[in-house]
Formats: C-alpha cells, sequence, structure tokens
C-alpha cells in the first residue's frame, strides 16, 4: 500500500486521519491472515504518464515547458523530495518476489534513491532539456535524478516535436552537420566529401579527433610536424574502424571512392572560434 507524501499523512486533519485509518486497517487485516504487509509513505513521484496541471510540478512543468507554455513557480527556494516512479516500481517489484523490506525508522517501507532539490532547480533544468536543441550541449543525462528528469521531460514532447533540425553547413566538397555537444566531452558531428575530394590539411597541439567511415572509402595521410615521419591508412564503412587523429600530426582524410563517403566525428572540445587550436598544414 502506498500514501503518497508522507507530510500530508501526519497532518491531523480529516485527509490525514483518513490515511492513517487506511494503514492501520491494512495491517490489521494482512496480521489476521498471516500475511506481509508492507506500507510506503512516499514523497512526490514522477516520470512518464504523470497528469500535468494536477498535483505534480514536475509534470506541470515538462509538459508546458515541452509545449512552449508558461510556468509558474511561486518559491524558488523551496525545497523537494522525488522519487522516480521506475524505482518505485521496481521496489515493488522486489518485494513481491520475496526480497526483504527496508524500512525507515517510522516502520515504513522505502524506495530508493530519493532526491531533494528545489522547485527553482527543477525548473532550471527542465528548461535547459529544451534549450538544449537551440544550444546542442546536453546535460550529463545519464545517472541519477538529470536521467530520470531528462526521461520524464521527453516522454510529455508532443509528437510534432519528436524531430528537429540541427545545424548544416555546405560548401563544394560536402556537408558538415553538427549533432551534440558536452559540458566537458567533447561533441559530435558528421561529414560527407564527394568523390575525389579531401577534408583536413591541419594539425591540433591539444584537441584529439576520433573518425568512423560509415559509408565509402577512406584515405587518411599524416605527417610528424617535428620529424617528418609520415603515414598512411585506408578505411571504409563496411569495415567499421575508429581511426584517431594524434596532436602534433598534421593529417586529411580523401574520399577514395566513387560514391559519396559518410564519416562521423567525435572531438574531445566543442570548437571554440576564438582558440579553434587547428592550423593548416597541407600533406
Amino acid at each position: 500500500m502506498s500514501t503518497p507524501r508522507r507530510r500530508r499523512a501526519d497532518r491531523d486533519n480529516p485527509y490525514g486521519q483518513s490515511k492513517r485509518g487506511a494503514e492501520a486497517a491494512l495491517q490489521s487485516v494482512a496480521g489476521s491472515h498471516g500475511i506481509a504487509a508492507h506500507l510506503f509513505r512516499l514523497p512526490n513521484v514522477f516520470g512518464k504518464w504523470c497528469l500535468p496541471n494536477y498535483n505534480s510540478a514536475v509534470a506541470t512543468f515538462c509538459y508546458n515547458i515541452a509545449r512552449g507554455l508558461p510556468i509558474q513557480v511561486n518559491d524558488v527556494n523551496a525545497q523537494v523530495t522525488l522519487v522516480y516512479v521506475d524505482d518505485v516500481i521496481e521496489r515493488f517489484v522486489q518485494l513481491m518476489d520475496g526480497a526483504d523490506p527496508v524500512v525507515d525508522a517510522g516502520g515504513f517501507s522505502v524506495v530508493t534513491p530519493q532526491y531533494t532539490t528545489t522547485v527553482g532547480e527543477l525548473a532550471r533544468q527542465i528548461e535547459g532539456f529544451r534549450a538544449s536543441r537551440d544550444t546542442l550541449m546536453i546535460d550529463r543525462v545519464g545517472t541519477g535524478l538529470t536521467r530520470a528528469l531528462y526521461a520524464t521531460y521527453v516522454s510529455y514532447l508532443p509528437v510534432e516535436a519528436f524531430t528537429y533540425t540541427v545545424p548544416h553547413y555546405g560548401d563544394p566538397r560536402g556537408v558538415f552537420v553538427e549533432m551534440l555537444k558536452t559540458a566537458d566531452s567533447g561533441q559530435f558531428s558528421f561529414f560527407t566529401a564527394h568523390a575525389g575530394i579531401t577534408r583536413g590539411g591541419h594539425y591540433h597541439h591539444t584537441k584529439t579527433e576520433k573518425f568512423l567511415v560509415i559509408k565509402g572509402q577512406a584515405r587518411f595521410k599524416f605527417r610528424h610536424m617535428q620529424t617528418g615521419e609520415t603515414h598512411e591508412l585506408v578505411t571504409a564503412g563496411e569495415k567499421p574502424e575508429i581511426v584517431e587523429t594524434v596532436p602534433g600530426w598534421t593529417h586529411d582524410i580523401t574520399n577514395i571512392g566513387q560514391d559519396e563517403m559518410i564519416v562521423m566525428l567525435w572531438a574531445n572540445e566543442v570548437f571554440d572560434r576564438a582558440r579553434p587550436d587547428t592550423f593548416a598544414c597541407p600533406l
């Protein structure tokens, strides 16, 4: 049994009294039949499919922000404790499968992890998810509260927002398309090259890159800036292979096939036009 929002169940009003009465009744029935009863007093549960504009700030923020609608924050510093719906369901299933209960000082079963944040920070993060489509700068959405919030936000996107455009730069050589940028782990992009076209012809002092040819045939050429040592290799989309560029080696890539070449690219830093760390040096 789940009694949402511990603070409400503790209140000395009809709502709190009814919740405590239900808990007592369930414990009585379970005890008389010799079965286990697990009572939860959950904090604010959030996740996909929660009704917006009802009693969940997360659902309302996600729904409105995903649609470009305004949100109302009465107190940016108000604290809120959250638990993700997937973690709640996982704990319920574990108990039904016979897991040992974990209870708090009041004897109520608990779900972990629980996250404490502020209403203002919630709004800031969710607004940042929307802005990331314009900036391409993605938050660290792989762990913890940010992971759960991001998944929840995306679940509220209207179908017409399932796609969005990204920067696209074209010239006679082909196109260059930026996909994703991170705060501290570089950026992802891809480019194309027509048959016979060479791209690159530069070196970096610190920047490193990983190239993956996903269509076509490519010849990579390298020359050490100090020793003059050279290296050359050929790779193709039929055999996925990462080619790394190394600081201090000038390099280029040539489409040696007959068709358009498509290459995925990761750089270890976001491109900074003021400090590009890219110096022309044809091979």
